[in-house]
């Protein structure tokens, strides 16, 4: 007999999922992407990465764990004053420890850190400091996932030009891109 459930996927974030999500709304698409889930939006405005725990801890307590979860999570917390990239890059690999202890059968995704011009927290006149900190961050994080066989959704198809007007959120153009690369690495991991 064919295994006839839905995958259960979770996206946790900050405000570029929220806003995502709300641009599914306003055009009128499948809030589960044409794919065979069922998708769980959970993005809030300036969610930083020390609120992932308490978010999946809490929607663990109202749900079934998901199959699969995406996080976007991490670009409002890049600038943490007196944290290195090292420092941050830790307490992101001892998190997505717990978060596999939380969610033990839960495929786990790692959406990068998109670019910004403007960064919460930013000190620097210029923000090529923070960009060379998030590059780095996401290649560190994304060689972690890849050595415990789990994978980052990567975004090299948006840059700066693809923001909107403020500077850290992404433009209908990017929103598009964003989704469709989620949607790719979703269609990946709900056929497995």
């Amino acid at each position: 007999m064919a295994d006839d459930r839905v995958t259960r996927v979770w996206i946790v974030g900050s405000s570029i999922i929220r806003r995502l999500y709300a641009h599914i709304r306003e055009q009128g698409l499948d809030r589960n992407l044409g794919l065979r889930c069922s998708i769980t939006w959970e993005g809030r405005g300036g969610r930083l990465w020390e609120q992932l725990l308490p978010v999946l801890r809490s929607l663990r307590a109202k749900a079934s764990a998901p199959d699969i979860l995406v996080i976007h999570l991490g670009g409002n917390s890049l600038c943490r004053e007196g944290r290195s990239r090292l420092d941050f890059f830790q307490e992101i690999k001892t998190d997505l420890a717990e978060v596999l202890r939380l969610l033990p059968r839960t495929r786990l995704l790692f959406s990068s850190i998109l670019p910004r011009l403007n960064w919460r927290g930013q000190t620097a006149r210029s923000a090529y400091g923070v960009e060379r900190r998030r590059r780095w961050l996401n290649s560190a994080v994304a060689g972690f996932l890849a050595e415990r066989q789990m994978r980052c959704v990567r975004h090299s198809n948006i840059d700066l030009s693809h923001l909107s007007r403020d500077g850290v959120h992404l433009s209908t153009e990017g929103n598009e891109l964003l989704l469709s690369n989620l949607r790719e690495a979703l269609q990946v991991e709900v056929r497995r």
